[in-house]
């Protein structure tokens, strides 16, 4: 990691307190990785603050996560495959529309890496998915 990741990902945990994973910033500074987020969520504010400032291609999951999926992430996967590889997809939304990703993401490219479950009056889920 280098030292301005490092740097970015210490005040990113900072900020965020109680809500950070310190385990998405290696994935987050791999370079080649998608960030997902749902703007509702007070984490993920604090997620898609952190992704903008790693210059990390982020988008919204908006009313319907298998949308996002269908017209937007799996073209992009399918294109970065044929160039050689195949991004990363990190991310903080509710626990439905992980469920969700996770679901298609794993059935067509990728693996799960890690996930967290935050408690039940929250209901976000932060990840990782990785390719195969």
């Amino acid at each position: 990691m280098d030292r301005r990741t490092f740097m970015m990902t210490g005040a990113w945990l900072s900020t965020t307190a109680g809500c950070a994973w310190p385990w998405l910033a290696p994935a987050a500074a791999r370079g080649d990785t998608f960030a997902i987020a749902d703007s509702t969520l007070a984490a993920s504010a604090a997620f898609s603050r952190y992704a903008a400032a790693l210059n990390l291609r982020t988008f919204e999951t908006g009313d319907d996560i298998g949308l996002l999926w269908h017209a937007t992430l799996l073209p992009l996967l399918h294109a970065s495959a044929d160039a050689g590889s195949a991004p990363w997809l990190i991310g903080v939304t509710r626990a439905s529309d992980y469920f969700v990703l996770k679901e298609l993401a794993t059935r067509a490219t990728h693996r799960l890496e890690h996930s967290h479950e935050q408690a039940a009056r929250s209901a976000h889920v932060s990840f990782v998915l990785a390719p195969r």
